[in-house]
């Protein structure tokens, strides 16, 4: 098979030589468990969207939400990460909403009439999530007096900062990553607010993987998280390890849509 794999979800051009080293030890792990795979793509090679699942991707991440609301038979859940961030707890994770640092705002309520910034509208963590939080008191009611499709969390938290946004919601983990990163940008805005917990980006194979491929993948994984000559990979991903969630704990993506529809809220607005 090809090696078609990436890791496009946290991509920051800081993170690339970990990213491309994880993707290493994936394959030499995989070819150790006989698993027949071709030359590993440069970064370049891989250029898709991260809420599609292509046949031939035999690893990659992406956001829990679209696969399991548009793509569930695209593919199969490996695994789900545990992340070494503020906003995690195991293999959970949330989004921070985020203002201007200067901003009054105590509570969301403050932002009633103001514009939001989303990444994407097919984002668990960039709307699903705060529509959630914000369904609970919209009071059914449209809620921001604009929402802006950002293109992305970077993106979102630029905006921000520029005056362009009042308000946007951005996943813990590329928080996170940004603080570590890019604090000039990320110390020009602050955290209002957090949302409900959900289950972590998922690392995903599509459904065309055989299932003794997808069995390796597992295993491949699991050994990645367990050998300490790891241990400094893993430290620059932030990433504790990886837990077995099962597509059970993603339903409750799809819970959360189906409450804020319950609420009155169907659209982040």
């Amino acid at each position: 098979m090809t090696f078609s794999a990436d890791l496009p979800m946290y991509d920051l051009p800081e993170l690339a030589d970990a990213n491309a080293e994880f993707l290493r030890v994936l394959r030499e792990r995989l070819i150790g468990h006989g698993v027949e795979v071709g030359a590993c793509p440069s970064a370049d090679a891989i250029r898709r969207d991260p809420e599609r699942l292509g046949r031939k991707v035999i690893f990659t991440q992406m956001c829990g939400y679209p696969l399991f609301k548009e793509c569930r038979h695209q593919g199969h859940v490996l695994a789900t990460p545990c992340y070494a961030m503020a906003g995690c707890d195991g293999p959970y994770h949330r989004s921070f909403f985020i203002v201007r640092a200067d901003d009054r705002a105590v509570r969301l309520d403050d932002l009633r009439g103001r514009i939001f910034g989303c990444n994407s509208l097919r984002s668990n963590t960039g709307m699903n999530l705060p529509r959630l939080s914000l369904a609970w008191i919209a009071d059914r009611k449209r809620f921001f007096s604009s929402v802006v499709v950002t293109g992305g969390h970077l993106q979102s938290l630029e905006q921000l900062c520029l005056g362009s946004i009042d308000l946007c919601a951005i996943d813990c983990v590329t928080w996170g990553f940004l603080e570590r990163f890019r604090l000039g940008l990320t110390s020009r805005g602050r955290i209002l607010a957090e949302t409900a917990p959900s289950p972590s980006l998922p690392f995903v194979t599509a459904s065309a993987t055989s299932q003794r491929a997808r069995a390796a993948l597992r295993q491949a994984l699991d050994e990645i998280f367990a050998e300490p000559r790891y241990v400094d990979m893993r430290a620059a991903l932030a990433m504790r390890g990886v837990a077995h969630l099962g597509d059970a704990a993603y339903e409750q993506l799809l819970d959360y849509e189906r409450q804020a529809e319950a609420l009155g809220y169907p659209v982040l607005q």
